[in-house]
């Protein structure tokens, strides 16, 4: 087996792994910071999309736990009853109607329509809207959430996304607006998007500009991950299987080192199978990956220990054979200056939210 070098920077991730792992390093700090989570208010309108609402949901439930420390408290409101009836027939109790919704400048307010929900004048969900536009808090529009936004007469700026079922309605009610039925749009604080696929663009777009780029592709590794094209469908690294610039042969040596974790190819071995020199090998994973590849084989390594500690039975000294560590004493002092815990205590945490 490969043994690691000592000399090694063990630190922290410090590859692209770092966002698949980053709910994992930031479980060790203390998630009680002084400052009040924000407010998501989610208006669901009756025969909301269930799919919109799910991606839009679960996005800012993620980043609360990739994050140091929640950022969102999300709150469900109808438009009467407490309840709302989804677009597959599933009925939701919600924290409250429309009027019980807090706003101020740190919240945002989603509007979450569906295929068939009536499009007609909502007068106290126009007033919150308003009241948010005025606050210049972040206003959300998914699917026709974005009627209800035109129709509160507050600035959209030009450009407006719908779906494109009623592309017909807004026309006709608001002929100044520039509509898209594909894409998400941004207009300032505001944000649209026409269904599911472009309300996941949007909210990691989202997550993007007001968290940065690690925050954003680490929701999307949860999330997303799944919508890669690439043909090199064995490699489970989603990052390289988006990145067309990456050349074929980092991809083919991360194939090779994903296919030997349990006993790990030397840095020598992997160029001569890939058909470059060390030299090369080592100067292409620093200006496409970041690391070198040695560095690259430990934290790749390392994230298949830890996903193996939370899911599976093994024990950890049979984690640290399958995973290429001569010794468990070393598999958990290396596995500890990564994830800034043990490997035994990551499963009883594992094991206990699982409970």
């Amino acid at each position: 087996m490969l043994e690691a070098n000592n000399k090694l920077d063990t630190s922290h991730f410090q590859s692209h792994l770092k966002r698949t792992n980053l709910a994992f390093t930031n479980s060790t700090l203390t998630k009680n910071s002084s400052t009040p989570p924000r407010r998501a208010n989610f208006v669901l309108l009756d025969h909301f999309s269930m799919s919109c609402f799910s991606v839009a949901l679960d996005t800012l439930v993620t980043l609360n736990m990739v994050h140091d420390n929640p950022i969102y408290e999300c709150k469900t409101y109808s438009l009467h009853d407490q309840k709302a009836l989804s677009d597959v027939s599933i009925s939701l109790a919600t924290d409250g109607n429309i009027q019980d919704i807090e706003i101020s400048k740190d919240s945002i307010l989603v509007i979450c329509g569906g295929f068939r929900s009536a499009l007609k004048p909502e007068p106290l969900l126009n007033k919150k809207i308003a009241k948010a536009a005025q606050l210049n808090a972040t206003i959300m529009g998914l699917w026709n959430g974005s009627f209800y936004i035109a129709d509160s007469r507050i600035q959209t700026g030009n450009t407006i996304s719908i779906h494109q079922d009623n592309k017909a309605i807004m026309e006709e009610r608001f002929p100044a607006l520039s509509l898209s039925t594909s894409v998400f749009t941004e207009e300032g604080t505001l944000l649209t998007c026409s269904g599911p696929n472009s309300a996941l663009d949007m909210m990691l777009h989202f997550i993007t500009t007001s968290y940065g780029t690690d925050y954003s592709q680490a929701v999307a590794e949860v999330i997303g991950s799944d919508r890669s094209t690439s043909t090199h469908t064995k490699i489970t690294n989603h990052f390289l299987m988006s990145e067309p610039h990456i050349p074929d042969c980092i991809k083919e040596a991360v194939l090779l080192m994903e296919s030997n974790i349990e006993d790990p190819l030397s840095i020598d071995e992997l160029a001569q199978l890939v058909g470059i020199s060390r030299r090369q090998i080592e100067r292409l994973f620093k200006s496409n990956v970041g690391v070198t590849p040695a560095r690259y084989y430990m934290e790749h390594r390392l994230t298949h220990a830890r996903q193996l500690i939370q899911q599976s039975n093994l024990s950890i000294f049979e984690v640290s054979v399958a995973c290429g560590f001569v010794s468990s004493a070393h598999f958990s002092r290396t596995y500890h200056r990564f994830f800034g815990k043990s490997p035994i205590d990551t499963r009883r945490t594992s094991q206990a939210s699982q409970n």
